[in-house]
């Protein structure tokens, strides 16, 4: 399954999983578009393609897309939590919510969770978590964890892309001894749709990068790899850029800080009435 499955790096990671005869499943808002990938990734050969339609912004919407996926297959061999959003000013969803924190994490996480029994159930599963070089510029705050008090446009994006490196490696940790596996990556540089209708100065920076970006289908190798390489069977808690196994640097990222932000994330969806939420580890 891969979030986001319709545009940029999504859309060309489930288009590659499909050629190389994977069932994909597409976790997409328009249900046209997942259509049209679901024609791509047929005529490039591989098995018929699924979609479901959610939208990550509602947290009633992502427990139907788990409960859907759960009716229809008895497995799970890989997620892909790719969708993000890059947005010019704080906004809430209809869950209380900012943006960007429950769209690109909080949405996330706990599909992860809800997913964890279907993953389980595969020989290896494998749990892909989409981050950003920008991770090392987030910071996690307590007080401002969600842009309460300060909202930046890039501190905001970066503290969401912070967060699903965080969740990955406390997640890793708890599935110590298991057969799922959690790898964080950064795909590089992309030329996406996102990226060059990005808000304020940062359209301008995103052109300037422009001789230094890839195309989605090169930014899709990174996923395409810890998806389906043999060589990554039980590599876990890692972060890539690109294809490469990559060390860290964030103050923020510390064990006690990624602890503090899985009991957080728990304690605000369980307010939310997700209290049956299954913890990993």
């Amino acid at each position: 399954m891969i979030t986001g499955a319709t545009e940029g790096v999504g859309r060309a990671t489930a288009v590659a999983l499909g050629r190389q005869g994977f069932r994909v499943v597409l976790a997409a808002r328009d249900a046209g578009k997942a259509q049209a990938v679901e024609r791509e990734i047929a005529a490039a050969g591989g098995p018929q393609a699924d979609h479901v339609v959610v939208d990550l912004a509602s947290l009633r919407d992502v427990r139907a897309l788990a409960d859907t996926f759960r009716r229809r297959y008895p497995r799970l061999d890989v997620l892909i939590n790719n969708a993000g959003v890059f947005l010019p000013r704080r906004t809430e969803t209809a869950d209380g919510f900012e943006t960007s924190y429950q769209v690109n994490y909080l949405s996330h996480f706990l599909l992860t969770h809800l997913l964890m029994d279907a993953l389980e159930k595969s020989t290896q599963g494998r749990i892909i978590n989409l981050s950003s070089s920008v991770y090392a510029v987030g910071r996690f705050d307590v007080r401002n964890l969600q842009s309460e008090k300060s909202f930046s446009v890039l501190g905001t994006y970066a503290a969401s892309k912070l967060f699903m490196l965080m969740f990955t490696r406390e997640l890793a940790r708890r599935l110590g001894g298991t057969r799922v596996t959690a790898n964080a990556l950064h795909p590089g540089i992309v030329r996406t749709r996102m990226m060059l209708r990005a808000p304020g100065a940062f359209r301008l920076l995103s052109y300037l990068s422009l001789p230094f970006s890839i195309s989605p289908a090169r930014g899709a190798r990174a996923a395409v790899h810890l998806a389906s390489s043999p060589e990554l069977a039980g590599v876990s808690g890692h972060y890539f850029t690109r294809s490469r196994r990559t060390e860290t640097r964030n103050v923020s990222d510390t064990a006690e800080n990624r602890a503090r932000l899985w009991e957080l994330s728990l304690a605000s969806l369980q307010e939310r009435g997700a209290s049956a939420l299954r913890q990993a580890g």
